[in-house]
């Protein structure tokens, strides 16, 4: 199939259900979908360059205990710099492991600096639902995307569209230590389609999903 000629159009409130961020007010019970995700490591496949430490102090992810500490912070590799074909789908590549770190940190200045407040879905689901986790002080535990690009063209100068197809684990929610506030579900396997723009970066103009 022709990834370029895939009909994506889930619609906002429903992809909030898969990509929306760690806060419980998501949750509808027990098994409610999930949002991104936990960890901030690249996709099976993916070529992004490992993420560099914050700090010296060691990682320790979240537990029920409590929130993730020291998460290394995504480094946008040299590739996904390049405007171009295969640095539009090493930008989407770099894009999930941001995903990923917001959901972990609830720290939403890295996804900021490569998103458009155009990209209805990023601004709502992902960056102020992460905003207003860290305002309660919310974390997850688990979750995390992983991501594969499929197709990734030109589509005008300065705009490019890549197709990725991603799946997310399951993950809990706390305000408390050991006192859950919400469970979700696994996404199974959806697909996503990116359009960016380049300027001087790559950055998000918009994000379709829909579940297979």
């Amino acid at each position: 199939m022709d990834t370029r000629k895939i009909a994506v159009v889930a619609s906002v409130a429903a992809v909030a259900l898969a990509l929306s961020g760690c806060n419980a007010g998501n949750a509808e019970g027990p098994t409610a979908s999930p949002t991104e995700a936990s960890k901030s490591s690249s996709a099976p496949g993916s070529t992004s360059a490992p993420p560099s430490p914050s700090n010296t102090e060691k990682y320790e992810p979240a537990t029920a205990k409590g929130p993730a500490q020291n998460v290394p912070v995504p480094k946008m590799p040299e590739a996904a710099k390049v405007k171009s074909k295969e640095g539009a789908a090493e930008f989407t590549r770099y894009y999930f492991d941001l995903i990923n770190y917001t959901a972990e940190t609830t720290k939403t200045g890295p996804i900021k600096n490569v998103t458009s407040r155009s990209c209805k879905l990023c601004a709502e689901a992902i960056i102020d639902s992460a905003d207003e986790s860290a305002s309660v002080g919310e974390w997850q535990v688990g979750g995390e995307y992983k991501a594969s690009v499929i197709d990734s063209y030109i589509s005008a100068p300065g705009r490019a569209i890549v197709t990725a197809r991603f799946s997310a684990e399951p993950f809990d929610t706390y305000i408390v230590p050991d006192s859950v506030v919400a469970e979700y579900s696994e996404v199974k396997s959806s697909l996503s389609t990116f359009q960016l723009s380049f300027d001087t970066k790559w950055t998000v103009e918009d994000l379709l999903v829909a579940e297979e």
